[in-house]
Formats: C-alpha cells, structure tokens, sequence
C-alpha cells in the first residue's frame, strides 16, 4: 500500500508540473465569439438583406432633375441628362445615404479645437475646406463665404471640382449645395440673388466666377460606386468640360454627350438604346458592395504617396487570401460597429489615423485586427502569441509586428519651397511640390503617376517609423515639410501662403532671373541635383522673395508676419524662429502622420516569429535604426535621431536574448527535467511493486 501511495502521490506532483502548461490547451475558453458561420451571419438581424427584393434592384426608369421618365425608346424627354437623386431616390433615401462623411467631405462639421488652433486657412475638417488628401502644405485652400478682396480668393467651391478634387469625388454635399444649404443652380437662378455666370457675384466663396446655372451640379452618383462597369474617365472628361450634370450619364455608359458649356455649348444627350428593355427600363449589373477596384479607384494613388500603399495580393496577406475592402470597411446593414449600422447609412467603417480629423467620433468603427484573429470570423487564423508577455499585446499594435517592411516606398518629405524641374509634372502648379522618399532620395512621385499605373510601382523595401499613438507602437510614416505661411496677429496658429503664388513666383524668376533675384542663392548643398532651402542665407533669400512677390500682386500683408516653416519650428529670418507646439508622433503641426495597416505580412514574416531577438539586441531596427528629425541641415545633409530615442527608451538591449526570454526557457526545461525524472521514479516503483508482489524478490 505504501509503494501504490507513493505512486499516487508521484501522479499528483506530475499533474502538479503538468497541469499548468496542459490544461490551458485542454480548456481554454474562447475570449469571444464561435467563428461566424453562413448560418450565424443569416440569423443576424444586422445581416438581414434588404427589404423589397433583398438587394437586386429591377430594372427601373430613369428620370430627370424634375423627377420626369426618361424613355429613349419611345422618344420621351430623351435629350436631358438623368438625375441620380430622383432616379435612385425614388427607392433609396437619397438625404440620408449623402449624409456619409464620403459624400460631406467635411462640409458643416465643425473644427476639433487642436485643429483649429493650428490651422488658421481651414474651414472644414475634411478634403473640403480642409487639408485635401495630402500631407500639407497643401495645393490649394478654400476661400471663405464672405471676401472683399479678389485677390485673397484662392479656391472657389466651384474650382474645388475643377482642382482635381470633383475625379473621386461621388457628388452630393458640397458638389451639390453651398455653404447655406441652397442649391447652386437654383440659387444661382434666383434673380433676387444678383448673380451671373463667370461674374464677381460679390466675391461669394461659392459663387465667385462660378457657373452653376450653366452646368448644374453634381448631385451623389451611386452608380460611381455600385456599377463594377462604370466610365471614370468619361466621367472625369465631362467635369473637364463643365459639364456637370451630364457627368454621371456619361460615366454609367447610358449615352453620350455632344456639347461642352466650356465652350459655352448647350449640351444634348444622345441616349445608347441597347441599355433599354422594350418598355424603358434600365437593366444594370449593380453591386451592393463595392469591389475593391472601384475603392481603389481612389485611393489606390493617395495611398502609394502618403502610405506606400501597394493594395497587392504579392504584399498584402488578407488580399492574397481573397478579402475585400468591404470586409472590414463595411457599411450600412452589414457595418461592425453600432455607430455607423443601418439600412442605407453610408457611413463606412473607419480606422483612426493621427493626420484624420473627420468625423472623429467614427473613429476604429471598421473591424479591428482582433474582432477576426481572436473570434475565427471569416475562417480567419486564430491568434495565440503564446510565450509573448501580456505587456506586448497591451503596449505594441498589431502593424507594428506584422508589418515590419513595406515594399513600396512613400513620400517621406514634402517641401514647398523650391521650383521640382522634374519631367512629366502636370499640371505645371504641382511643380511646387518636391518630394522625397523613407531613403531621402528626390521623388518624382507624380512625374511615376503619369506614365505608371498602381501595377506599376517599383518594389523599395524600408522599414517603417515607430510611435506612441494614443498608448500604443505603431508604423507611421512621420511626413516632413517646409512651406511659406504666416503669423497673424491674435490668431494662435499659421496661415499658409497661395501655393500658386510660390508657384509663379519661381516661375517669373526662371523666365527673368532679374525679378526676385534672391532666389539665385538657393543651392543644392547635398549633391543630388535638386535645390534645398537650409542655410541661413537661403532661408533670408526665400523669405525676401516671398514678401517682394506678395508685395507686387497686391496680396494683403497687414498684420501677417511671412515665415519658412521647417517641420516644428516657424522662421523668421535665417537666424531667428519660433517652436511650433506639436505631439510627438509628429515630425511637423503641419505635416500629416499616416499609420500603416495594409499590405500585412504573413504571421511567419512577423517581428518575434524568429525569437525575441528580432526587437531585442543591439543590431534590432526596433530600437536602433536611425530615424529622420528635419530632412535638411545647414549642410544639407539629412538630421536623425535613434529609434529608441524617439520611443523613449532609456537604454538598448543587449545582443543577448532579455532576462524574460531565459527564464522561460529555464522552466520550461526544468519542467521537462522534472517530469521525466517523475516518470522514471514512478516506472521504477511499479517494477519493484510488480516484483515483490509476484515473489520474484524472495527465495
């Protein structure tokens, strides 16, 4: 009986050792949710289809602006462009669909107070009013409602569509409503308004050499998003040429057009009969869901400036495993989070990027990384990290493990204070911008776009930038900048120049070196071919420059104080400036900082998944790669900083794997030590048992 305690007692210090590593395995609860199944999606009332006939339209009527049928086949009122608002919105609710911050732009939504406190030109906190789709400075900027001065008008909301902005743009809100919620061609019709086409029409930001009454407006095209066949370039040619409202006829392939009111045409509708059944019916192919070409349409191009963004199924695990944008980003009945589900609400599903400052109270309402590798949704891998230390997961993004490369570099610097004699750049304005890469090399990023497509994109691996962002480490690309702008007397932040004013500035001096001869001082002092502002005398030059042009066009400089902004810090005169208050995941105020999260890597590529020492030693880029702190010292040569500095580490580890690393490896050997000897002890025993009980030990 002693030998079985003994053996009793050896399983329960085996079970001791062994339960603490085994049952976890064995019953580990799940932390969410079972995996979604077709089943669990269809009893979801969120998933429910639609009502009617469950997310297939019929075929339908068009109809025009007043809300009369078009029928091309029986020749009535077959020459007038069809109105997306009355056609869709017979069936759909057309105000609350164009109340999606895609369709806003920002318009109507007020300004966070950092925002505005920073950026005396905005209005707006989006691409409207705002800071566009890229990083500042910015190309162009909105004029106010109300001016006295022609000359302090820079972009009408009738230039915004015609500044490039109208290409992706889906209409509605600001492309079909002003500032006081009219109507453009209505208001300007209305002869108690006074206005007239291409007048002053009394210097209003909306109406200000505008011609509304001539080409319509644009009201929200669902088909842009929800006809996988539809036209952007046809589109795009018709905004060319003015004409608005005949734009989304174009583009959904319904006809053609003859006329442009850019030559003061009247346009005429020349209906394609073969988009018509016998009765009038349009039969179109629509998606509910967008597919990711129609998404990329737009942002594809963005995203490789300011991201490096190759949306690629060769760099991005989750496409290679056929997710669409959809999937994440969804919207309207389907939508992951509660503030932004709904029948017909298109407010799609949104991350939270630093440099994002619409509808921030949407912000992380598209799923999350954990809502599928924690619950299995979609068959996504389950997410283990076992051995990882709870503080990883607590203080460390998931991106900023599983996106340690990006293969496609993007725009690291932005400078606005040199003439970019780059081929290829159009329209010529954009001459203003310079660019560089994560490498510091010149960037003749929109010379690429005009002859390389998205397909196209040059494979330059780099390591991507960490910073604290709201508790955790994330890969950002940190944009640097240099700009002209202002300090106005009782305003907190900056104003910032009329690029085209830099623009023809540079342009009149490279016709005539004799006009703003000071610019002749701006050399390139780093040897790669392209002129930098950095020294002191150059930073006197340009802001001299600047002042003398302003000066000669009539630009009003009362109470403005002409600065060079580097980054953080506003110039005076080459010798004196003043810190700009900015966060630290910050390089500039002014510059945008964009978090990275596509084009993710497999978990196998992932930092950690060859050992700690993928982050911790000395060679590790977590902590010792060299980070950019200004683009240009006065030697022209690029100022940086280390990682770990940037993150605020005291101290880098050291090439030997961290204390936490062997002491798990201690145990873990320690354990196996143990058991086997247990297991020895308690096969001896039963041997000896075996033997004393069948008299093999006695004589």
């Amino acid at each position: 009986m002693k030998r079985i305690g003994r053996i009793i007692g050896g399983v329960g210090i085996f079970i001791l050792f062994l339960a603490p590593a085994v049952w976890p395995r064995l019953h580990k609860k799940p932390p969410g949710p079972p995996p979604a199944t077709m089943e669990t999606i269809a009893a979801d009332p969120h998933y429910a289809p639609p009502d009617g006939q469950a997310g297939v339209c019929p075929p339908f009527k068009l109809r025009d602006e007043q809300g009369r049928i078009i029928d091309p086949v029986h020749g009535i009122n077959n020459k007038v462009p069809y109105s997306p608002r009355q056609t869709c919105g017979a069936c759909h609710n057309y105000q609350l669909i164009t109340e999606g911050f895609h369709f806003t732009q920002g318009k109507g939504e007020a300004l966070p107070k950092e925002y505005a406190d920073r950026y005396n030109w905005v209005m707006f906190p989006g691409n409207y009013g705002g800071n566009w789709c890229s990083p500042a400075p910015l190309y162009r900027q909105l004029a106010p409602k109300k001016n006295t001065n022609p000359r302090m008008i820079d972009m009408t909301s009738f230039d915004f569509v015609t500044a490039s902005c109208g290409n992706c743009h889906p209409g509605g809100g600001p492309l079909e409503y002003d500032r006081d919620g009219r109507r453009y061609d209505v208001r300007m019709r209305d002869p108690v308004a006074g206005f007239t086409p291409g007048g002053d029409n009394a210097l209003d930001g909306d109406y200000y050499k505008a011609r509304w009454s001539q080409t319509g407006v644009i009201e929200a095209d669902c088909l842009l998003c929800h006809l996988p066949e539809y036209n952007y370039k046809k589109r795009n040619d018709q905004l060319a040429d003015l004409n608005f409202k005949w734009a989304a006829t174009v583009g959904a392939g319904f006809g053609s057009v003859t006329g442009r009111v850019i030559a003061e045409d009247q346009p005429e509708v020349a209906y394609n009969l073969s988009c018509f059944d016998a009765e009038g019916n349009v039969k179109l192919h629509l998606a509910p869901e967008p597919r990711n070409e129609t998404c990329l349409h737009c942002h594809a191009k963005p995203g490789w400036k300011k991201r490096g963004a190759a949306f690629s199924p060769r760099t991005d695990v989750h496409l290679k495993a056929g997710l669409r944008c959809v999937d994440c980003h969804a919207a309207g009945s389907k939508a992951a989070d509660p503030k932004t589900r709904g029948k017909e609400v298109h407010q799609i599903g949104k991350g939270d990027d630093p440099s994002g400052w619409v509808r921030n109270d949407l912000d992380n309402s598209m799923r999350q990384c954990a809502d599928c590798h924690i619950t299995g949704y979609l068959n996504a891998p389950i997410a283990k990290h076992d051995g990882l230390p709870a503080v990883h997961l607590e203080k460390i993004s998931c991106q900023a493990c599983h996106i340690p490369w990006r293969p496609v570099k993007s725009a690291q610097i932005q400078v606005s204070d040199v003439f970019n004699t780059g081929p290829l750049i159009s329209p010529p304005p954009k001459r203003i911008w310079t660019f560089y890469d994560p490498f510091m090399k010149y960037w003749n990023h929109y010379g690429e776009l005009s002859r390389f497509t998205t397909q196209d994109q040059p494979t330059d691996p780099y390591r991507p930038v960490l910073t604290w962002y709201k508790g955790k480490i994330y890969p950002v690309n940190r944009v640097h900048s240099a700009w002209p702008g202002f300090i106005e007397e009782g305003k907190p932040g900056l104003s910032q120049a009329f690029m085209k004013d830099i623009f023809l500035m540079w342009q009149k001096h490279r016709q005539n070196p004799a006009l703003y001869p000071e610019l002749v001082k701006i050399k390139d002092d780093n040897g790669d071919n392209i002129p930098e502002v950095n020294r002191p005398e150059e930073i006197d030059a340009f802001l001299q420059s600047v002042r003398t042009y302003l000066e000669d066009t009539g630009f009003e400089l009362a109470g403005k104080t002409v600065v060079w902004v580097m980054n953080d810090r506003a110039y005076t005169s080459g010798s004196e400036w003043r810190p700009l208050p900015k966060n630290d995941f910050e390089a500039s105020p002014y510059s945008s900082v964009f978090k990275y999260s596509h084009d993710v890597f497999p978990a196998r590529a992932a930092l950690g998944a060859k050992g700690c020492s993928d982050c911790h030693s000395k060679e590790a880029p977590w902590f010792t790669a060299q980070i950019l702190t200004y683009p240009f010292g006065e030697d022209g040569k690029p100022v940086t900083m280390r990682q770990a500095d940037h993150l605020k580490y005291q101290t880098v580890p050291s090439d030997a794997e961290p204390w936490t690393y062997w002491t798990r490896i201690f145990f873990i050997y320690l354990t196996i030590i143990v058991m086997a000897g247990l297991i020895g002890h308690m096969l001896l025993d039963a041997w000896r048992y075996y033997r004393s009980s069948s008299g093999g030990g006695k004589k």
